[in-house]
């Protein structure tokens, strides 16, 4: 009987040093997200998700983040070609010339991380910001212009938010 008294308070003990897990991966990493549904979503939409760690979720997130600026940089480009007013000519410009600074800093942070080096995948993807922030600022300049990419800008802005708030798990 005082076997499985201590059994029992040894089972116990143990369980309570067991982090809480959910059995899901993805959803213990994006738990910790500042948006978790579409942390998850994105994670589970990506067929190499079931077979990843933590490392190759959050390497996939990035990648997301590259693909989402690759593709409004070419959403702008494509306006860009259509436009004829010169001050949307202007503004779209600016973005092109961002977007493309953008993609330059989510490769430079998939290298970073795949590296190990994470002070400088967060730096990177931080930076992949300045491209839609600085593209729609350039549509609040008089004269003022409504923004064709506005929604995609800030979808992309916090997709980044989103993927920065996992790397810096990796930095800490």
């Amino acid at each position: 009987m005082n076997s499985l008294k201590a059994l029992t308070v040894i089972f116990m003990f143990f369980f309570s040093l067991v982090t809480f897990s959910s059995g899901d991966l993805i959803v213990d990493v994006c738990r910790t997200s500042s948006n978790f549904k579409v942390c998850v979503n994105t994670l589970r939409a990506d067929p190499k998700s079931p077979s990843a760690d933590k490392k190759s979720l959050v390497r996939i997130l990035l990648q997301q983040c590259l693909a989402k600026t690759k593709s409004i940089y070419n959403e702008v480009a494509n306006l860009l070609e259509q436009a004829k007013e010169h001050v949307l000519i202007q503004c779209l410009q600016i973005c092109k010339e961002n977007y493309d600074l953008a993609i330059d800093d989510a490769t430079t942070a998939i290298k970073d991380f795949d590296a190990n080096d994470f002070f400088g995948a967060k730096i990177s993807a931080s930076a992949v910001i300045t491209g839609p922030d600085t593209c729609e600022e350039s549509f609040t300049e008089p004269p003022i212009r409504t923004s064709p990419i506005k929604s995609k800008s800030e979808d992309l802005m916090n997709f980044v938010d989103l993927t920065l708030s996992l790397v810096n798990q990796f930095s800490n």
